[in-house]
């Protein structure tokens, strides 16, 4: 349906998607049009290692609301994201995967709960359709960015989400060589602007899940480095209890010395005293400068979030 706007644009990270992309994408089409909405929609390949990008542009060719770009290496599914938020053109920004554990039919369930009240709605469903091992891991890394981000618990993240334009903007306003979709949204917008929406949540139908061991390891590191100041604090605060420590333990020294002048080999004590008061005061001092460290590096951090290599509009 051709319009002067675009009320809805639908971005979509595609990796490995060539089983799935052209289903999922003839079935938002048959949402929007029963909707009566203007729309377009975002695939962006992530370097696809199978021939995900000729269907894209075959895709392309049918329908021109359909846009295509191609990036020119895999840089993960949040870089893809962004950079297809940096091409929208929607009031409204839904995010969607392309393996169909997300169905286009429960679109309409975030459109109807967008509402001025919120800035983000992001779809909440029982994670329990794939492996043990997988869903494990789903719920630790939630607990992980709640904590971290400080959410309420009532709050579920997902990649099924719609968001404001405005949010869209701030989100990619933020400059960050290392971006993490949820962090960026959380400096961007206020919690109590987002909100969730039951959905359901389908088994995957064909292939594996990227999102393994390494995956979540990967963004769990990037968390922790760049949205807190954890191993900064352990760090200092590890330095800090060694030099009590150390303090402590040279005085009861003193005191055994004072009460048995025979106490202890000669040195040893005093020495093992000053490893450990020196040592504690280098790791607390590592923690301090870290801390500047870290702050400097949010500031001038401005590396390349993806390069795009092919794109038609």
């Amino acid at each position: 349906m051709k319009m002067d706007s675009i009320e809805y644009s639908i971005v979509i990270p595609v990796y490995n998607g060539e089983k799935t992309i052209e289903e999922l994408i003839d079935r938002i089409k048959t949402v929007f049009e029963s909707l009566n909405r203007s729309f377009e929609i975002l695939l962006v390949d992530d370097s696809s290692r199978d021939n995900s990008w000729n269907i894209l542009k075959k895709l392309h060719e049918k329908d021109s609301d359909v846009k295509i770009i191609h990036l020119i290496r895999n840089y993960g599914q949040h870089n893809a994201t962004i950079c297809g938020f940096r091409n929208s053109k929607g009031k409204y920004v839904i995010t969607i995967d392309d393996d169909l554990q997300h169905p286009p039919e429960e679109i309409p369930k975030l459109i109807a709960s967008m509402n001025q009240h919120y800035n983000v709605i992001y779809g909440k469903y029982n994670p329990n359709n794939s492996t043990f091992f997988e869903n494990t891991l789903s719920k630790l890394f939630q607990k992980l960015m709640h904590k971290i981000f400080e959410i309420p618990n009532n709050i579920f993240l997902s990649s099924f989400a719609i968001y404001q334009q405005e949010t869209i903007k701030n989100i990619i306003s933020i400059k960050s060589s290392y971006p993490f979709l949820f962090g960026l949204m959380i400096k961007s917008t206020p919690t109590n602007k987002i909100g969730n929406v039951e959905v359901d949540h389908f088994k995957r139908q064909t292939g594996t899940s990227n999102y393994g061991l390494f995956k979540y390891f990967k963004y769990s590191l990037n968390l922790i480095i760049n949205y807190s100041s954890l191993p900064l604090i352990f760090v200092a605060s590890f330095g800090f209890i060694l030099s009590i420590i150390s303090i402590c333990f040279g005085f009861w020294i003193i005191i055994q010395r004072l009460i048995d002048p025979t106490y202890g080999i000669m040195g040893w004590n005093s020495l093992m005293v000053a490893i450990c008061f020196l040592g504690g005061a280098i790791l607390m001092s590592m923690g301090i400068i870290g801390e500047y460290l870290r702050r400097i590096l949010a500031e001038t951090s401005h590396g390349q979030q993806y390069v795009i290599g092919e794109m038609e509009l």
